[in-house]
């Protein structure tokens, strides 16, 4: 035989189908779990919305010390030519 024997014992009988989470809650529990999801939802939301707004900060932040930096290395470049050129 080519193949290596398997086991029989490692089939797993077949499990009866499963309820979703929200048949085996009442009207209540429904209605506060909605309340809740509800909630999170919005917490998520708004903290999606603060960390874009702080990247977007940060970016510029960022821009802006770059541009300073640029344009205190072309002051120094124009301020040492100008030396060359008064002496």
């Amino acid at each position: 035989m080519c193949s290596s024997p398997k086991s029989s014992g490692s089939r797993r009988p077949r499990s009866a189908p499963s309820k979703s989470l929200a048949e085996s809650f009442s009207s209540e529990q429904r209605a506060r779990f909605t309340k809740v999801a509800n909630q999170a939802e919005q917490r998520r939301a708004q903290r999606l919305a603060t960390n874009k707004r702080w990247k977007q900060a940060q970016a510029d932040k960022s821009n802006t010390l770059a541009i300073n930096k640029t344009s205190e290395q072309n002051t120094s470049l124009f301020a040492w030519v100008s030396q060359i050129f008064a002496h």
